[in-house]
């Protein structure tokens, strides 16, 4: 209520009498009951805030002064979720451990990796359901497309790619694209499949290159193959 209607309204109690008096005194201790009411609830938001903000601020303050990693190996034996694109882990005949991508002709990671200067990508697959096609494998950083190098290794493939500089502490989403899933030629399998997903490999870039573990676990790699 402004000065102006608080002084009106004043004047109109003093020229109240006996009963009326009364019940405008009660009308009126009603009526700052629900302002002081709504100002409580919004000092309460206030202060919500201003503690979300708080926290919010802690957040980025720390997350400046996180160290991401500079190497990253996901193997087909750690946990992989199905919502991400993959099924269970499986043994080739060697006893290599892989995972057949799929429903989806879509998998993908989010993974923690230094991306200051960059940062080196590894992808191995031991096999394809047609390997022609889905050799044509495309890969998006964060929503972005990243050039993709793929070779073929067996009747699978390796993909290396070099990602972009990022300041970002939080996970890099990484999401690869198949032409197609495609099911297994005869017997009883009706799933849909992509390829046999051995590991990812990522390094992050310095001055000198690429980083050392990514360069000790590429040299110490072994050929597989899928069953």
């Amino acid at each position: 209520m402004s000065e102006k209607g608080l002084e009106e309204r004043l004047q109109q109690l003093l020229s109240q009498r006996g009963q009326e008096l009364v019940r405008g005194l009660v009308d009126e201790i009603a009526v700052v009951h629900r302002e002081l009411a709504v100002l409580r609830r919004e000092l309460a938001a206030l202060e919500e805030y201003r503690s979300m903000r708080d926290r919010w601020l802690s957040l980025e303050s720390t997350a400046k002064t996180i160290r991401l990693p500079g190497f990253v190996a996901i193997e087909a034996h750690q946990p992989l979720k199905a919502a991400d694109g993959f099924y269970a882990p499986e043994l080739t005949e060697e006893g290599v451990v892989f995972r057949w991508t799929g429903p989806s002709p879509q998998f993908s990671f989010n993974v923690y990796i230094d991306r200051s200067q960059g940062a080196d990508l590894r992808l191995e697959t031991l096999s394809c359901i047609d390997p022609e096609l889905q050799r044509k494998v495309s890969l998006f950083v964060d929503g972005e497309s990243v050039a993709l190098d793929v070779s073929a290794s067996g009747d699978g493939f390796i993909a290396t790619a070099e990602l972009p500089k990022s300041a970002e502490a939080g996970a890099t989403t990484l999401t690869f694209a198949l032409p197609a899933a495609l099911p297994p030629h005869g017997g009883d399998d009706s799933r849909q499949l992509g390829t046999a997903f051995r590991r990812l490999l990522l390094g992050a870039r310095s001055e000198t290159g690429m980083h050392t573990a990514l360069i000790a676990a590429i040299a110490a790699a072994e050929p597989a193959r899928a069953a």
